[in-house]
């Protein structure tokens, strides 16, 4: 393999370790959102930061898994 191609598999990578950590933090501030609005008796709120944070949860997890094989 060269060089070139080498080093941009390395940084495709890294790019994607750091997508994956984004993509769990924002999981981690929705269910926060989503507990907030639960306690606030905010159903529709609580539901809508409930499925966006299990959406954030699956890609991580799928993009962690697509990154391990």
């Amino acid at each position: 393999m060269p060089p070139i191609a080498r080093v941009a598999q390395e940084q495709a990578a890294e790019s994607n370790n750091w997508m994956i950590y984004l993509l769990m933090l924002v999981a981690g501030l929705l269910v926060g959102g989503a507990w907030s609005a639960y306690k606030s008796d905010n159903k529709f709120l609580t539901v809508i930061m409930a499925v966006l944070a299990a959406v954030a949860t699956v890609g991580a997890v799928m993009w962690l898994i697509g990154a391990m094989t």
